[in-house]
């Protein structure tokens, strides 16, 4: 590696640590307890906080500029999704990213305004007709952007926030809504496989926003065992309690590299970090081993999903066991962060699906390995 190389990664990880600090003395201003606790008990939504993301350009992180993005690529939105869940953001931050994200590689403007990703869970559902989209992150505030594929190929539909359709909430409070894909529907033919890159997107920023919860629920369970005393001392003196955090670092430690590689694996997708959308290869003259590359996309995400489930619930159950029962009280901060752990291990796939579609990918590429059998799948040196 060159010396010009080598000032270019220095320079990007220096950017990317601007912007991780950036990202953390926002959210350190806004995310106080008492303003989390009230958006989830309220609507779910903290218009400021979302007012101050868009002024400083992070509501668009990961989108080019000319559709209307802020620029940057994959790595740095996968940053600011971090960032915005471990400090329990009450806004669709990860939704806009990957909305603005779905809407640039379809070629269209991104409008303005909090964004939010569904994926129509019935092949060709008829647009206008009233078929609903369901438990929409967020519906009922911001602007979605549905995907589907139908008889004539894959749709995006860009829908306002509308009153229609049936309001809900998850475990932690956040809107889940609802939408009707009504007459009203802004609709555009996209590119084959644009669906199967949407429910991509949001099981890798599904993942990112585990990613960030779960270290957090991890720091203040440290804090709280080294603070409390039982029998003359604190907790953490404790070998069961020592040993239950370093069970529960290794859960977090395992999100984060399935989360890492998921992300370096769907950034280099194809050059400059756009995504392939599905298994197709790219058009014109793509190489075979671009097909290849988005492939391993494909499998990393839906690793990364898989392990981010797995893990969220053994993190939540370890922190409220050595918290006690102070740790569900609404003055705690521990349980803004556990039931999103709780809601979203199974949004966007479950543990059980992912890991049962993982294992399907598996079956299908030993099946076409030949020889080679299923290592060289498994060992990415297919």
């Amino acid at each position: 590696m060159d010396a010009r190389t080598n000032a270019e990664m220095s320079a990007t990880d220096g950017e990317r640590e601007l912007l991780r600090q950036t990202v953390g003395d926002l959210l350190a201003e806004h995310c106080v307890l008492a303003r989390v606790a009230a958006a989830a008990a309220g609507s779910g939504w903290d218009a400021d906080l979302w007012q101050a993301l868009e002024e400083t350009g992070l509501s668009l992180a990961g989108s080019p500029e000319e559709a209307g993005g802020s620029g940057g690529d994959l790595f740095a939105a996968a940053d600011v999704a971090v960032a915005a869940r471990a400090a329990a953001a009450p806004v669709p931050l990860a939704e806009t990213l990957a909305a603005g994200m779905l809407l640039a590689r379809a070629g269209l403007a991104i409008p303005a305004g909090p964004l939010t990703v569904a994926v129509a869970s019935v092949r060709g559902a008829p647009l206008g007709s009233g078929a609903a989209l369901r438990r929409v992150p967020y519906g009922r505030l911001a602007t979605t952007v549905a995907a589907g594929s139908g008889e004539h190929g894959d749709w995006l539909a860009v829908l306002a926030p509308t009153g229609r359709g049936r309001h809900g909430r998850n475990l932690a409070g956040e809107p889940r809504d609802d939408v009707d894909l009504g007459a009203d529907a802004e609709v555009h033919d996209v590119p084959a496989g644009t669906a199967d890159y949407a429910r991509r997107l949001l099981r890798l920023f599904r993942s990112l926003l585990i990613a960030g919860a779960a270290p957090r629920a991890l720091d203040l369970t440290v804090t709280y065992v080294k603070e409390r005393e039982q029998f003359g001392r604190p907790l953490a003196k404790f070998p069961a309690v020592q040993q239950e955090l370093a069970r529960m670092a290794g859960e977090v430690a395992l999100i984060g590299a399935a989360t890492q590689a998921a992300v370096a694996a769907e950034g280099l997708a194809v050059p400059g970090g756009a995504a392939v959308p599905g298994d197709a290869a790219m058009p014109g003259d793509a190489a075979a081993g671009d097909a290849t590359v988005a492939r391993e996309g494909v499998s990393a995400v839906l690793a990364a999903k898989a392990q981010a489930s797995h893990c969220a619930g053994i993190v939540a159950a370890i922190a409220h066991q050595l918290h006690g029962a102070i740790g569900t009280t609404e003055e705690h901060r521990l349980r803004l962060t556990t039931t999103r752990l709780w809601s979203w291990r199974d949004e966007d796939g479950s543990e059980a699906e992912c890991f049962a579609e993982l294992g399907r990918a598996a079956l299908s590429a030993a099946a076409g390995a030949g020889a080679g059998g299923l290592w060289p799948w498994l060992s990415g040196q297919g």
